[in-house]
């Protein structure tokens, strides 16, 4: 029917349906408990259509609000003018046509078709009647659905002139905040290594880990509390204002009245490192290599729980060509995953980079991998976007035959070992030393730094690489 009106006969006949929907819910209503609560709706709904008109104009607003009213025992608190009386009568008429639907039990879709024959007939009886009837609101109800595509141009004509559309820089800011409460975070990398990029595969966040069960060394626990408590930097405490000790010369006025024009220095350890581990979880590290790095993982949390340092680990891994990470510590939960697919190692060491705790001072990345990355854009751009925000990234080539290839991709942030067995005693030596020099390159009394020679172990001394 919609489809064929022309325009205002299509608001005028949109009206007399939406009253008498109204109408007729508010009857299905009284069938019901809610019954009890839409009087007072409805009383609302009433003093919110009579404040749209003016009574005093004839206006077919003004002709639905006394047929809403009479429905429910109201003379609508208006006069019936003449030209309401015939179309009102119908209108009545319609009202007792909804109250014989509603009573009959047949089912939803019956009902709504018996619904629209009532209103059609009732619109033949009161269309000449009512088309000299002014209206105050000529809003449609609902759009035909051939016209829907049409109405925001109308709109936009009468507005004035179209909007004009967000920059790219703007739509791509608006997707990196989108991306920090999301799991998806493609839109972080991107915004890393460049929207151009093509290498960038998409990127997201994975929660659903299992519990992991490592076997905890305490012999090398206590050796990781002792690394973190005697090579971390030192900040010294001064204690004044005591009985004993070095004499403070701040306090020397006190001597003669209290006594305490002494003071004490401590030195204690400044346990502000941010420490992260990176796991490699392709599916060359399923069985053994796995168990290992748990381990690992299981053994650095049990040294650093309870201490200022912060300590996260999380591992990478691919499925569907999409690069998962996970974290392996949550809530103070071990958790582990299964190793599948390529790896994506760039895009992983840019995503935790970027979601490393900020305002720390020393910030450490241990990257553990088997392999080079063979999806996802380039492993340069993790390693300079970890030194534009003074991340000291180090990875460890465990168990890799092909070393020249890791190290055209890596350069000096790589270290090898020779298998897995070693890496909780490469990562203690690792924090040893990073702990005394820094970012400096490891140097043993051979003259050989990290990196220099392929076929030698950075990490472990020559002694060291058979145990």
């Amino acid at each position: 029917m919609i489809h064929t009106l022309p325009g205002l006969a299509n608001v005028r006949f949109q009206k007399i349906v939406s009253v008498g929907e109204d109408i007729y819910v508010d009857m299905m209503a009284d069938k019901t408990v809610f019954g009890l609560y839409t009087p007072m709706a409805r009383s609302q709904a009433f003093a919110d259509a009579r404040a749209r008109f003016d009574p005093k104009r004839l206006s077919l607003d003004a002709l639905v609000y006394l047929w809403w009213t009479a429905a429910w025992g109201g003379d609508g608190d208006l006069a019936c003018p003449l030209p309401y009386r015939e179309p009102l009568q119908a209108l009545e008429r319609l009202t007792g046509l909804l109250g014989e639907i509603r009573d009959q039990g047949k089912g939803v879709t019956d009902r709504c078709e018996r619904r629209v024959e009532a209103y059609l007939r009732t619109w033949e009886e009161i269309k000449d009647s009512i088309s000299s009837l002014d209206l105050v609101d000529k809003t449609l109800q609902w759009y035909p659905s051939s016209s829907r595509r049409e109405a925001p141009d109308v709109r936009k004509r009468e507005a004035g002139p179209a909007k004009k559309s967000l920059s790219p820089y703007v739509m791509h800011q608006i997707e990196l905040q989108l991306a920090h409460g999301s799991p998806v975070i493609t839109p972080i990398i991107q915004a890393v290594v460049g929207y151009d990029n093509d290498d960038v595969v998409p990127t997201s966040r994975w929660d659903f880990s299992v519990p992991s069960r490592p076997v905890i060394d305490p012999h090398l626990v206590a050796r990781l509390k002792s690394i973190f408590l005697t090579y971390a930097a030192q900040k010294t405490i001064l204690n004044r204002g005591l009985l004993s000790g070095k004499i403070d010369r701040r306090r020397l006025y006190r001597a003669p009245v209290s006594g305490r024009c002494f003071l004490q220095k401590e030195k204690l350890p400044d346990l502000e490192w941010n420490v992260t581990l990176l796991m490699d979880a392709s599916g060359s590290m399923r069985g053994s290599k796995w168990r290992i790095v748990e381990n690992t993982v299981g053994n650095l949390h049990k040294a650093l729980v309870g201490s200022r340092n912060h300590f996260q680990a999380y591992a990478y891994f691919e499925v569907d060509g999409v690069c998962m990470i996970s974290r392996l510590i949550r809530n103070g939960q071990l958790l582990s995953v299964p190793p599948s697919g390529r790896t994506a190692s760039g895009q992983a060491i840019i995503a935790v980079a970027y979601f490393m705790p900020k305002g720390r001072k020393r910030n450490l990345l241990i990257h553990v991998t088997d392999g080079e990355s063979n999806m996802g854009c380039d492993v340069r751009y993790g390693i300079e976007y970890c030194r534009k925000q003074k991340i000291h990234l180090v990875t460890l080539g465990c168990a890799y035959k092909e070393r020249s290839t890791m190290l055209r991709q890596y350069g000096r942030s790589i270290q090898f070992i020779d298998h897995y067995g070693q890496l909780p005693r490469a990562i203690e030596r690792l924090l040893q030393h990073t702990f005394l020099y820094g970012n400096k390159p490891h140097l043993y009394g051979d003259g050989r730094t990290q990196g220099t020679r392929v076929q030698a172990t950075a990490v472990l001394p020559p002694d060291e690489r058979s145990s």
